[in-house]
């Protein structure tokens, strides 16, 4: 499968250009991220046959509609996104971003030949939002105004489009300012973390690696369309998940003193303030997709590992440099 991935360097299009990559997908991964800044999490892949990076925003809409034209993909999965906070950088980010990708899409789809029109899918991600913040931010609004965009110019225009709707991911790589980065990278540190909210904030746990398997099965599937919940059922509050990796540490290290982490945990703010995980439904992915999930539990194993050896390869280069 030929599959154009925006915002292939962040968190979860990384992962999806991983695992395309691996299962021998001809990638084109498009990202703003400059070449210069090297992506870790595509380090496996950087020069693997079949895949390429295109140093590009997916606001420009000549160089979108030019750029999709001529790689012809058979599937496109749009993940870019701007971290800018300014409204504005916001808005061109998000629904110009989401506007230039589908109209280049569609100028591909309404002239491709008909074996590609057949089974052609632009995958759309939307985070899964439990309960209306008391006060709506402006990135809220405008990530709303741009899922409904993309749902809308789909029905208008006929372009086959599926929005993946999945909960809080996690996995290797994660972005530092994610929950579980935070947690992991205090306990390792041998340091207390605060869980806000008192620790009730239930969300619905989803492994990076059944993410980017379900959005590529959702590329695949010729006979799917509108929205798919993207879930492995695992809905946790997060002092509930902070005791389980503080247990599963003290397994795999145990701390010099022998105390559990557990100790190294606090909890701050009200539960009043907490908000409830939406209620996805976990097997309509493997209904409607195909997908067998590997799981929470095989997903938690896989970022304690991979945390576990970022860790002690960090602890030996600072040491080795300690030693010259």
């Amino acid at each position: 499968m030929r599959v154009l991935v925006t915002g292939g360097c962040g968190f979860v299009g990384s992962a999806v250009v991983r695992l395309a990559v691996e299962r021998g997908d001809n990638v084109l991964n498009i990202d703003r991220r400059r070449k210069s800044n090297p992506a870790p999490s595509l380090g496996p892949i950087g020069n693997r046959e079949g895949y390429a990076r295109l140093e590009a925003s997916v606001t420009d809409r000549a160089l979108m509609r030019a750029v999709v034209r001529e790689f012809g993909p058979d599937a496109i999965i749009h993940l870019a996104a701007p971290e800018a906070e300014d409204p504005a950088a916001l808005l061109d980010g998000e629904i110009g971003g989401a506007f230039s990708i589908l109209e280049a899409a569609r100028g591909w789809f309404e002239s491709a030949p008909d074996i590609v029109r057949a089974r052609f899918r632009l995958v759309h991600l939307e985070h899964a939002e439990s309960d209306i913040p008391e006060q709506l931010s402006p990135a809220h609004a405008v990530k709303g105004a741009a899922s409904s965009l993309v749902e809308r110019w789909s029905r208008a225009t006929g372009l086959p489009v599926i929005t993946c709707v999945a909960g809080e991911a996690f996995g290797p790589w994660q972005p530092r300012h994610s929950l579980l980065s935070r947690l992991m990278a205090s306990l390792m540190h041998d340091q207390p973390f605060a869980l806000p909210d008192a620790g009730e904030t239930v969300r619905d746990w989803l492994p990076i690696r059944d993410l980017a398997e379900a959005l590529l099965a959702a590329a695949g599937a010729p006979n799917a369309n509108g929205r798919i919940d993207v879930s492995v059922g695992a809905e946790r509050r997060d002092i509930d998940i902070a005791e389980s990796i503080c247990g599963l540490l003290d397994e795999r290290l145990p701390r010099p003193s022998g105390a559990a982490r557990s100790s190294l945990l606090k909890t701050e703010g009200d539960a009043r303030s907490a908000l409830s995980s939406p209620m996805l439904d976990a097997g309509e992915a493997e209904r409607l997709l195909g997908v067998q999930p590997h799981g929470f539990h095989t997903g938690l194993d896989r970022l304690l590992s991979w945390t576990i050896a970022s860790y002690e390869a960090s602890r030996a280069r600072a040491m080795a440099v300690a030693a010259e």
